[in-house]
């Protein structure tokens, strides 16, 4: 299958020759992965480390098998935000200028909305207050993306400030060179954590240019990247099973 791309834009629903279109599901509470795993052609996930990314794979392959569907047609894509540059200084400050213009106090107001705390209530410089996080299952937002906002800070024993500079709009953020961007791509690719990737760069046009020209080509000589369409739709692309036309099948009984 190879690994497969999605970048976020406008809206639209792909459809198959036959009409079916790609279902993607989002959201990762209980009734997101019950939903996803019997549905879903696609899951969108945010997943922060590889070891969370390994396992929601894993999970979601399962559920699909006992739902009796081939694990092999759900196809897994965590996201992933980026900020490219020729050199990993050069990355930084293209980071550093995005930060000044989003403002530190817009960074990690994301984290008090996210756990529910307000901001003046947190030291920016000390890990999150866990004693004030109660079960991830009682909020009210993105269970997914809190989730991994969680993991990634208790791991690394990260602080609120630390935490803001290290999620970009609530997914994993790699900052670096071409090379360490298709580095981690080959990664989670390889190890299963991933079919392919929910791609965010941090600007348009540029943001965009730069992964398609310079991590791509990457890909493609490392052997996990296309280097030309055997189909013409989406689902062709996902290597994604074209379904039956379900009045096909009542023309067949009919005649039966």
């Amino acid at each position: 299958v190879g690994k497969h791309f999605s970048v976020r834009g406008p809206l639209n629903v792909p459809r198959s020759p036959q009409g079916r279109p790609v279902i993607v599901q989002a959201g990762s509470s209980e009734g997101g992965k019950t939903l996803g795993s019997r549905y879903a052609d696609a899951i969108f996930t945010t997943q922060t480390t590889l070891a969370d990314g390994q396992a929601f794979y894993q999970e979601m392959k399962n559920r699909a098998r006992a739902w009796g569907r081939n694990p092999d047609h759900l196809k897994i894509m965590p996201g992933l935000s980026t900020v490219i540059g020729s050199t990993e200084a050069e990355a930084r400050a293209r980071f550093d200028r995005l930060n000044d213009y989003l403002g530190e106090s817009s960074l990690v107001q994301q984290i008090a909305f996210r756990i529910g705390i307000p901001l003046d209530e947190l030291d920016l410089d000390a890990e999150l207050p866990w004693q004030r996080i109660g079960p991830v299952s009682e909020f009210k937002g993105s269970h997914g993306f809190l989730e991994a906002q969680l993991n990634l800070a208790r791991r690394e024993k990260l602080s609120v400030r630390e935490l803001s500079r290290r999620i970009l709009v609530g997914h994993r953020l790699i900052v670096g060179t071409p090379e360490q961007v298709a580095d981690t791509l080959e990664e989670w690719f390889l190890a299963g954590a991933a079919d392919g990737f929910n791609i965010m760069p941090d600007s348009f046009p540029s943001g965009v240019e730069s992964f398609v020209d310079e991590v791509v080509p990457l890909l493609r000589k490392r052997g996990v990247f296309r280097h030309e369409y055997s189909g013409r739709t989406l689902r062709d692309h996902l290597g994604l099973p074209h379904p039956r036309s379900q009045y096909e099948r009542t023309d067949q009984a009919a005649s039966a």
